[in-house]
C-alpha cells in the first residue's frame, strides 16, 4: 500500500472511531437538569392537607421561629399529682432539638410555658367523650374551656399547646385543632392548637409533639385512617406515619416543601433518558438530598439516601429509599407511599417496608414498571452514593 493510501486509511479509521465515540457519548451523556420548578408539584386546594407546594390553611411557619404557648390543665375527676414543670420537661427541650436537627437549623421551636400551676377545667375529663373521630365542635369546646380556665391574655402565637395531667386517662390521644384558635369572646389566640393526651405519656413520648406540630405546618398523616396497620403506606420512615418508627426523620420531599432544603439540593428529572446523580445522607446537612422524577402534574417518584445517623440512628436498614408522592391523595389515604425495593424480604423492626432501600450490599436496582422508571446504585462511599435514573 502506498504511503498516501496508508495515510488515507488511517484517516478513515480515525474518523470511524471518532464517530463511534461521539455516538456512544451522545447516547450515555447526562441529560441537562430540568428546571427545578417543574418538579414542585402544586398543592391541590380541594384535597385536605395536599402534599404539594403552596398548601394554604393558615399554616404555622416552618422556617425561622415557630412560637408556641403552653398551658397545663387538670380535671375534677382526674386531678394532677405531678408538677407542670415535669410535664414541660417531658416534651422540652427534646422536641425543639428534634426540629433543630431535622431542619438543619432552619426552624427554631420557641415555647413559652406557664408552669406556675394546673388550671382546673370546668367539667370532668370523661364528659368530653374523647375518642377517635372527635368532632370539630367538641375539640373547639375543650380548647375554649382551657382558655377560660387559664383566664389570662395570651399574646398572639403560632400554636397553643394544651397539656393535661398524665392522670387524665379520659383524654386518650393527642389531636391537632386545625382551625383558628379563638376565645369564646372571639379573641384570636393562635393559628392552631395541639391538645396532648395519654398516648404521649404512655406510647409516643415527646415525639408526639413533633408529629402534631407537623400538622400545624400543614403536613398530612402518612398512616392509614381505615384502621389498617400504621406502617401500611410508609413503614417506619417518617414520624408523620409511625411516630415510634426506627427512621423518624421527615422525608426529603417534605423538607423541601417546608423550606429546609434548597432548590440546589434537589435534582429534577422530567423526561425520558438516562441520568446520574449523587446523593448525600438526608440526616446530615449539606449536599444533594433527593432526585425527584416527575410522572405527571400530580405525581412524582423521589429517591433519597437514608443512613443510621442523627434522628435515624435507630434505623434497621440504610440506602436509597424510593417513594411516590400524590398531591391528589388526602391525608390518611397514602399521599406518600414507600416503594418496596426488597419485596422478597421479611422487613425489619416489625415492618416489611423498613428494609425497602436499595444498596450495593443488597438489592442494587429496582424498576417501577408502571412508571417506566429504573433506579440503580452505581457506587457507594462513606459520603454518599451515585445512582442512575433511567426513564423510558
Amino acid at each position: 500500500m502506498s504511503g498516501s493510501l496508508r495515510v488515507a486509511a488511517r484517516g478513515l479509521a480515525w474518523r470511524t472511531i471518532t464517530a463511534w465515540l461521539i455516538a456512544v457519548t451522545s447516547a450515555t451523556r447526562l441529560r441537562p437538569k430540568a428546571d427545578i420548578s417543574a418538579c414542585k408539584l402544586a398543592a391541590n386546594s380541594n384535597v385536605y392537607l395536599s402534599a404539594g407546594f403552596g398548601y394554604e390553611l393558615n399554616c404555622a411557619p416552618s422556617t425561622g421561629t415557630l412560637n408556641a404557648f403552653m398551658i397545663f390543665v387538670d380535671f375534677d375527676d382526674q386531678k394532677a399529682t405531678e408538677t407542670p414543670q415535669s410535664l414541660h420537661d417531658f416534651f422540652l427541650p427534646a422536641a425543639a432539638e428534634w426540629y433543630a436537627a431535622s431542619s438543619y437549623g432552619a426552624l427554631t421551636l420557641n415555647v413559652t410555658a406557664d408552669t406556675s400551676r394546673f388550671y382546673r377545667m370546668p367539667v370532668t375529663a370523661a364528659s368530653y367523650g374523647w375518642a377517635r373521630g372527635l368532632s370539630y365542635e367538641t375539640h373547639q369546646r375543650y380548647i375554649q374551656d382551657a382558655l377560660d380556665a387559664y383566664g389570662k391574655t395570651i399574646p398572639h402565637t403560632d400554636v397553643l399547646y394544651v397539656v393535661p395531667t398524665a392522670n387524665a386517662a379520659a383524654i386518650s390521644f393527642s389531636p391537632t385543632f386545625m382551625g383558628d384558635v379563638e376565645t369564646r369572646a372571639g379573641v384570636y389566640v393562635a393559628k392552631k392548637s395541639v391538645t396532648f393526651g395519654l398516648d404521649a405519656y404512655k406510647t409516643w413520648k415527646y415525639l408526639v409533639l413533633n408529629h402534631e406540630t407537623g400538622h400545624t405546618m400543614c403536613l398530612p398523616d402518612y398512616y392509614p385512617f381505615n384502621g389498617s396497620a400504621t406502617g401500611l403506606f410508609i413503614g417506619g420512615w417518617d414520624l408523620m406515619g409511625l411516630i415510634s418508627g426506627p427512621s423518624p426523620d421527615y422525608f426529603a420531599w417534605d423538607k423541601w416543601r417546608l423550606g429546609w432544603l434548597s432548590d440546589e439540593q434537589i435534582d429534577c428529572v422530567t423526561g425520558a433518558g438516562s441520568t446520574t446523580h449523587k446523593l448525600t445522607p438526608l440526616e446530615k446537612a449539606g449536599g444533594s438530598k433527593a432526585v425527584v422524577i416527575k410522572h405527571n402534574s400530580t405525581n412524582v417518584l423521589v429517591a433519597e439516601l437514608r443512613s443510621a445517623n442523627g434522628l435515624d440512628s435507630a434505623s434497621c436498614s440504610t440506602g436509597v429509599l424510593l417513594y411516590t408522592v400524590s398531591t391528589t391523595t388526602a391525608t390518611g389515604e397514602g399521599p406518600v407511599r414507600v416503594v418496596d425495593a426488597t419485596p422478597g424480604s421479611s422487613g425489619c423492626a416489625g415492618d416489611r417496608l423498613n428494609d425497602a432501600t436499595l444498596s450495593l450490599k443488597g438489592v442494587t436496582s429496582y424498576a417501577i414498571s408502571e412508571w417506566g422508571v429504573k433506579v440503580t446504585i452505581l457506587s457507594e462511599t462513606g459520603d454518599g452514593v451515585e445512582i442512575k435514573i433511567e426513564v423510558s
